[in-house]
Parts: structure tokens; sequence; C-alpha cells
């Protein structure tokens, strides 16, 4: 929250005084303060519908981001207008920005992002000595009209130097890769071996081929696999740190990991959850030693069917640290790579062999696969952006996927049978009205159409792979889906077309996980009354991991693109072939194969461009831009995570 929480208060109060006797019937409405640093701002309520107009005057101290309640009155235009009553939550906790000196001399720093505010005036009550130019970080407090008052607390360094774009990325969104003091002594306590003490009373699966199966690059392992066969049936073993071990319910480290709520991972940076003393060692499934599980074993019959599962407590040796890589070429029949690997080659054979029948069956039942591609930003050692990919998602990858689903579905359908106190991962049904909107969309392209379920969905795309409409389905569709969240009822997943699913496979990184994991321990100790007592932390747990899942993607999609934005400045002038992503009311978004995206802007494309919401598309000089469209574009400009690029006409092409 902001400092001076006083002035927040009056402010609010004097907010409502304002608007007190306006109308009789005043009508009130929650909803999300969108700012636009321009003096104004509008509101997108909770309910859903079109956004509000915010005045000048209607803006109540709210900041870009915020959660607030507004009256809604007409304007001097007769339209409806928002004024805001009362800030429910705030979200703009830092702000960041450059360095400098107002007219008048007073020290401020102009945001990275104008929606915030234009100015923001600091105190330097801790004497830091930043230079003009210098990244900053402020916490605000106070907002009078346009001006935004607060307390000037890091110094991050000069622009240009290494780390500096992303740790002020991360510090916008509240970010820090550094844990409170007192939580660094408690982890540093809890040592780096297993004791005799814990090891007792577990399932020991140390005879087991177990692999853990990763990136090159990680470092957190909290998931490993064994599969063996009984006959025709198959047994498969997901066994996942045992985190709760070691967090204990509303220790110091806990409550810290739940402020959190998820791992955050930027291009060369990691902002993890819980301190890499645990992370990193005593929680992390390292290689040839013992370590602490939460183990699900299923039972597959040989059409890929979950005949039993259970959940125990475990202790594992992994026999292998294998990557995605390796195992790939394993799979695929490397020589070199399966000598090496002699050992483990039978187990992870069967694993491919149960993959395929997990696979085959999930598509059988509609689990729907939009396949947006995912980017690769490679870094030099300076920590420049020198090369964007697409990740290739490789036959290792499908058995990991296939396993930790198998495992998450079968312990949420095991907990909602027990009718326990839950945080579940769901995927609600399209809304109506999105789906009717993508319904008329595709009839606009010839394709009938009429909604239904995850099978439906999952048909249709598969009508339009290879075509040309392939990529604009796929866009169109993915935007119609509601947003999977946490949430304490099991009521399925649309986009897996299952009617149980959670997520256990990542306590290191996620706190649902650690917390159903410390349910799923309690229940294993002592039953089902005992585990009643979690009933108002799981609504608690399932609220705030949503939220900070929401602010991690979107912190992640921003580092990404001024990465991306960084790599384009080497190239702006050249041209490249690209194909059209989304089309809005500014313009024309652009992606080119290795998957930057960039705008070309509505003026450019000529001065009578229309554009039309409904059909995706934007019409200008003869010319129509639709979704999946193949276009050869020039780089005009690329700053600040933003890239711009313009049509290259055929008459251009040419000269």
């Amino acid at each position: 929250m902001r400092k001076n929480k006083e002035k927040s208060s009056r402010r609010s109060k004097k907010t409502v005084a304002f608007h007190s006797g306006v109308s009789a019937q005043p009508v009130t409405v929650v909803g999300t303060f969108r700012g636009t640093g321009k003096g104004y701002a509008f509101l997108t309520p909770d309910s859903g519908g079109e956004d509000y107009f915010i005045p000048p005057v209607g803006m109540g101290g709210a900041l870009n981001g915020d959660r607030v309640t507004a009256e809604i009155r007409t304007g001097i235009n007769g339209k409806a207008e928002a004024f805001v009553l009362d800030v429910i939550s705030q979200t703009t906790v830092y702000v960041v920005g450059t360095y400098a000196e107002s007219k008048s001399g007073e020290p401020v720093i102009v945001p990275d992002d104008g929606k915030v505010c234009r100015l923001f005036h600091i105190d330097n009550k801790r004497s830091l000595k930043p230079k003009p130019g210098y990244k900053v970080v402020g916490v605000p407090y106070e907002r009078m009209g346009d001006a935004l008052y607060g307390d000037l607390i890091e110094v991050l360094g000069e622009p240009n130097k290494k780390s500096v774009d992303m740790l002020s990325v991360a510090r916008a969104y509240g970010l820090t890769e550094e844990f409170p003091p007192e939580v660094e002594a408690v982890a540093r306590s809890v040592g780096f071996e297993v004791t005799e003490e814990d090891k007792a009373g577990r399932e020991d699966f140390r005879g087991d081929v177990v692999v853990t199966v990763d990136g090159i690059d990680a470092k957190d392992l909290d998931d490993a696999i064994s599969v063996r066969k009984e006959g025709r049936k198959y047994i498969l073993s997901v066994h996942i740190a045992d985190v709760s071990h070691y967090v204990k319910e509303n220790g110091v480290i806990d409550k810290e990991a739940f402020r959190r709520a998820t791992s955050v991972y930027f291009p060369g940076f990691v902002f993890p959850m819980l301190p890499r003393e645990l992370s990193n060692g005593i929680c992390s499934l390292n290689p040839r030693t013992d370590r602490l599980t939460l183990s699900c074993i299923m039972e597959i019959d040989e059409s890929g069917s979950i005949i039993k599962s259970r959940v125990t407590k475990g202790l594992i040796n992994t026999r292998r640290r294998m990557n995605y890589d390796n195992v790939a070429a394993i799979l695929e029949g490397d020589e070199k790579e399966r000598a090496e690997n002699a050992d483990v080659c039978e187990m992870l054979d069967l694993a491919k062999e149960l993959a395929v029948l997990l696979n085959k069956k999930r598509k059988a039942r509609g689990s729907i696969d939009f396949d947006i591609p995912e980017s690769k930003i490679i870094l030099s050692d300076d920590g420049v952006c020198v090369g964007v990919e697409l990740y290739e998602h490789k036959i290792s990858h499908m058995v990991v996927e296939e396993f930790m689903l198998a495992a998450n579905e079968s312990i949420a359908a095991m907990f909602d049978k027990f009718k326990a106190p839950f945080v579940y991962r769901v995927h609600e049904t399209p809304p109506s009205e999105k789906e009717l909107a993508f319904i008329d969309y595709l009839e606009s392209l010839g394709i009938s159409f009429s909604g239904g379920g995850p099978m439906e969905y999952a048909q249709l795309l598969e009508r339009v792979k290879g075509t040309p409409n392939e990529r604009a389905v796929a866009r169109v569709g993915l935007r119609a889906m509601a947003k999977a969240v946490y949430k304490t009822k099991d009521i399925g997943h649309f986009g897996l077309a299952l009617k149980h699913y959670c997520h256990f496979t990542s306590p290191i990184r996620r706190y649902p996980d650690l917390q159903i994991h410390r349910i799923i321990s309690d229940y294993l100790a002592h039953g089902g009354e005992y585990i009643k007592k979690y009933a108002k932390t799981v609504v608690a747990s399932a609220a705030q991991s949503t939220a900070r899942e929401q602010v991690a993607l979107t912190a992640e999609r921003r580092a990404d693109d001024i990465k991306k934005a960084e790599y384009m400045r080497a190239h702006i002038g050249e041209t490249f072939d690209a194909a059209v992503s989304s089309v809005t009311e500014w313009g024309v978004f652009v992606e080119l194969p290795n998957s930057i995206e960039g705008l070309v802007r509505r003026e450019t494309l000529g001065r009578a461009a229309e554009y039309n919401d409904k059909l995706h598309i934007m019409k200008a000089e003869g010319e129509t831009y639709f979704i999946g469209r193949s276009l050869r574009v020039k780089c005009e400009a690329a700053e600040n995570g933003k890239v711009t690029f313009s049509v290259v006409r055929e008459e251009q092409a040419d000269n």
C-alpha cells in the first residue's frame, strides 16, 4: 500500500463529499481505473461492457490499475461519465522513471509509464544521490491533480547499464530479487541435507529409476518422473518437492511466499517466490541426493485412462538431472546420448510410450490447443538482446506436460471427492457475448460454427489447420476464452476438457501448489476433519494467487517487449516478412516469424482508414488488413518496448 494512509483517507472523504447529493439514487460501479497520462482516464467495470470516460475532475486520486468505486453521471455531452468515489485496492506501489529537475529546480521522476502521472515530485529522505538521467524508484503517497508526490527509495543507475532495464520493469510491478533479512535468516537455518528424522514414515522410492527433466538453465527442480509397467498396466509416479515440509504455515517464509504468490521470469532474471536456499537447495530435486516429496502414483491402462491414483509422502534419489534436449535426443534414437544415459533409456522409452497414449486420450476428449508460439530471448554476456527465436516444442516437452496434467487431474479429483477445502485451477466456459462475437467473426470468414463445448472448439481448430484462416481463428478464438483462475470450487477446466483440475506440480514457484501440498500433508497425517481449518485460508490463497499471476504475466510480457525492442534497434530501416496478428482502432499489429510484434499506425495506412471491430479488419486505400494477412514491413522505430513498422508497398519493394 502507498504511504501516508491518513492523507489518502482524507482525499477519499473529500471526493465523496463533492459528489454527495448529485443524484437521489446514484448509480455506482466497481471497476479498474485506467490512466492515460493525458489528464483524463477510463473505468473498466468488473461487470463487463463498455469503459466509462473519467474527466479530469473525477479521478479522485486513483492511479493506473487501481480498483475503484465510481459514481456514474451524465456528462456535458450527454454521455455517461464516471467519478471516482473511493479506491478499493491500490496497485501502483512503485513509480519507476528517469530522475530530473523541474523548471523550478525541484527533484522529480519522469515516469516510464506515462499512464501513472506526468511528473512524480519526490522527497529524498534517504539522501540518495542520483544523477539526471538515472533510472530511479519512488513510492507514492499523495496525488494532487495531475501531480503525484512521494519518496525516492532506490537508484537503479544509468539506463544503458546491464540489468537496469529489467530492474526498472521489475520495480514498476513491485518485484524484487532480494528477501527481507528475517526471511533469509530462517531460510539459512533450514539446512542443506535431509535428516533421518525427516525420512521417517515416508514411502521409499529410492530404488526406482527417477529423473528430473527441465530446461538446461533451470535451478529449481520441483518435479521428477518415473514409469514402469506391470503387465499391460502402466505405473506412473510423479514426484513433487515437498516444500510444505520446510515452509511452515504462517511462518515468515510462508507470509513472504503468499505475498509474492509466484516466481516471475524475465530474460536473464528470476524473481523467486522462495529464497534460493530453499528453491535451489533443500527443496530442489537435485541429482543423486535424497529429497522429500509428495508423490502421486497413478495406474493407467493401455487406452490411457487413469484407473486408480493415490498420493503419499515420498523419499526419492534421482538417477540423473536430464534436460529437454538430451531427453528428446534419446527418444529420437541418438546413439551417443543413449550410450551416455544407458541406465535411464528403458524408463524414458516407456515414458514416451505412455505419454503418446495420454496425449491421444486428451485430444480425443476435446482438449483445445491454440498453438500460440513462445519467444526465446537470447542475451549477450552484457545482458543485451542479440537474438529472438521461437521455442521448439520437442517430444520431451510433451512427455513432461502429459505427466504433470495427469497428476494435477488426479489430485483435484481425489480432493473434490473428499469435499476438502482446496484451491483448484479452473477455466470457465467462454462468456456468451464473446462467444457470439466469435461466431459472427467466423461467419464473416465463411466458417460455420455454433459454439458449444471443448470438443466443438477443438474440431474447429482442426478444420482450419493448414488453411489461410488458421492464424486468425486461433488468435480471435483465444480472445473469446475466459481466463483461467484459481478458485475454491472445482468447476473444471474448459480448455483442457477436464472435470477436475488443480496446480499440484510446482510448489517452489506457485503458492496455490504449496497451499494444497499443506492440505494434502495434513490430510495424510490427520484425516478429513483436521483440514476443515483451511476453509478461509484457501479463499485468500485463490484470490491472491490469481491477482499476482496476472501481475507476473503482465510484467513478463513487458520485459520480453523491452528486450525485443532492444534487438530491433539494430534493425531500424530493414524490411521483413510479417503477418497481421491483430487489428485495433490504433492500427494493425504485425508479427515477424520470430514472434517480434509491432504496430503499423493507422494514419500511415491512409487518411480514410476504416476500422471494423467486429470483423477485425482495417480498410485503407483499397487494401483490407485482416489477421493472418502476409505483409512486407519496414522497421521504423524501436523504443521502450514498442516497435513501429510501416507497410512496404509493392512499388516501394520494386524500387
